[in-house]
């Protein structure tokens, strides 16, 4: 399931990218390699097939979006450089059951793949080969983003995004988001668990650092408060339109479609990272894949250029896995980047553990509580 969650978070990013390159905030040239720096590069076949190595080939799989042979020319050049291979990707989506698939078949096709870290903890030593990190420097990633099977690509996080027009004052906690009396008003929640059971821990006064392992029936409880309150999306663009039609006063949304609310109410809607819930976004190499070990470390390595990802953050609003690129963020920009120190400290990072430990456990209660 937090696969599920974070292929519906990277279409959304690739659906935002869209948006802005139609309305002319963004140029198709800077989307295009925006996109591919962070590996949201969809089929380049156009056709939307699976790709298959050759030799002197290198797979990359994400989840697709906005297929266009365009997107393989944007990112190509960095991969041959870094690996001496031909970039191919295939945009058909990495799941635990298609690795596993694969790698009990002795027929993998895939070299890196964009996913959730919790899937590392899934599928373990059996269906992924470890990170190199001789290659792939620690250094420019994220603390505490790096994993035995997997390491931080770019981070997004679940905040309170509220209506200003709609609320006697500004909400700055989760407690106040479940405050119905004080803060009228409907509210809007993703229909997953991830990201909402933490809110409403936090809402419970757990503090950020024992939220884990959670406390499932509190967090439970706490939803079942608020339940008749709470539209669900299940789509960032829905969870955009709630706010446009004034159908809530606050959301637990990602922060990409709130800045988007941001912008373009002119900070009549605005958000706050106060006690978001943080999730990190990352690479793992499925074992056996076809252009060798080295190859893929190398080009997850190629990812990691801050210049690359400050890019990504311009022009899609997704957070730097390298430490060093929030130093390159614009001032008026710092405050919207879920990766910048400030905001980072004000945050409860996801534990990719636990969830990949206890998805399937957690996820059936909560379909049950919110039915």
């Amino acid at each position: 399931m937090t696969d599920q969650i974070h292929a519906a978070y990277i279409r959304d990013i690739l659906e935002i990218a869209q948006e802005r390159v139609k309305s002319g905030a963004l140029d198709r040239r800077t989307f295009l390699k925006g996109a591919a720096m962070m590996g949201l590069v969809p089929v380049v076949s156009g056709l939307g097939g699976p790709a298959e190595a050759a030799s002197g080939e290198l797979v990359v799989v994400n989840f697709g979006g906005v297929a266009a042979k365009t997107y393989k020319e944007a990112y190509g050049p960095g991969c041959e450089k870094a690996t001496g291979l031909k970039l191919v990707i295939d945009g058909t989506g990495a799941s635990p059951a298609k690795i596993r698939a694969m790698v009990d078949a002795g027929q993998v096709v895939w070299d890196v793949c964009d996913f959730a870290p919790s899937i590392g903890v899934q599928l373990g030593g059996k269906y992924l080969s470890e990170i190199d990190y001789s290659i792939v420097d620690k250094n420019k990633i994220l603390p505490g983003c790096t994993w035995q099977y997997g390491c931080a690509a770019y981070t997004f996080s679940f905040i309170i995004a509220y209506n200003k027009a709609l609320l006697p004052q500004a909400p700055t906690t989760w407690k106040d988001f479940w405050d119905l009396k004080r803060f009228p008003g409907k509210r809007t929640m993703f229909k997953s668990p991830l990201g909402q059971m933490e809110a409403a821990l936090l809402a419970a006064g757990v503090e950020p650092d024992k939220l884990y392992p959670l406390n499932v029936d509190l967090a439970l409880s706490k939803i079942k408060e608020i339940k008749s309150e709470i539209v669900w999306w299940e789509t960032g663009a829905q969870s955009q339109q709630y706010f446009r039609d004034r159908e809530v006063s606050m959301g637990n949304i990602w922060q990409s479609r709130a800045t988007i609310l941001r912008d373009e109410s002119k900070g009549a809607i605005d958000l706050t990272f106060n006690q978001g819930v943080f999730v990190v976004g990352g690479w793992c190499i499925p074992k056996g894949n076809p252009a060798g070990l080295a190859n893929a470390n190398k080009f997850i390595a190629s990812a990691q250029d801050p210049q690359a990802q400050l890019k990504v953050f311009l022009n899609m609003f997704n957070g730097p896995a390298n430490p060093a690129t929030s130093a390159l963020i614009p001032a008026d920009m710092k405050a919207l980047n879920p990766s910048d120190p400030a905001n980072m400290k004000l945050q409860a990072m996801a534990d990719p553990i636990y969830w990949g430990e206890n998805i399937n456990r957690v996820q059936d209660l909560w379909l049950d509580a919110i039915s």
